[in-house]
């Protein structure tokens, strides 16, 4: 009984600090189209040398109500990034500047995810993630028409 309740304390340890940490599962992909009570308006993805960039948009009366980003990482040791979006035009050149969220850590087989509800125009996108460490910006290819 001891061991059954310590290994059940340690999952529950583990659960608290993966939340708390905004870290979700590896299946973490079906959330790039979670949208509740909007239209899921499409996706884009970006490859990275150890992982997956993805962005996720959701539609509600005719503007974007929600931006989903997850990083998925394969490989590499534990990196600190911001996971954000940015307006684009059609070559993916910003026109707007990049809006992030706060930096989090993600170590490989973790995925990083963030959710926007701002409520921004119809136009084209892309999802971008900030390395702290390095300042580079990796982006997702564009989506949207513009």
């Amino acid at each position: 009984m001891k061991a059954i309740t310590r290994g059940l304390s340690v999952l529950l340890t583990v659960l608290a600090v993966t939340i708390s940490m905004g870290m979700l599962s590896p299946a973490a992909n079906a959330a790039v189209n979670t949208c509740g009570s909007y239209a899921f308006g499409g996706s884009e993805t970006g490859s990275i040398q150890n992982g997956i960039l993805s962005v996720g948009f959701c539609i509600g009366s005719g503007s974007i109500r929600r931006i989903n980003v997850l990083y998925q990482k394969t490989s590499g040791s534990t990196t600190n990034v911001q996971l954000g979006y940015q307006e684009t035009n059609a070559s993916g050149v910003g026109i707007s500047p990049a809006v992030y969220a706060a930096a989090q850590n993600v170590s490989s087989g973790q995925t990083a995810e963030r959710a926007f509800t701002y409520t921004e125009p119809l136009g084209c996108y892309h999802g971008v993630m900030l390395n702290t460490a390095t300042g580079f910006q990796y982006v997702t290819h564009v989506w949207g028409t513009c």
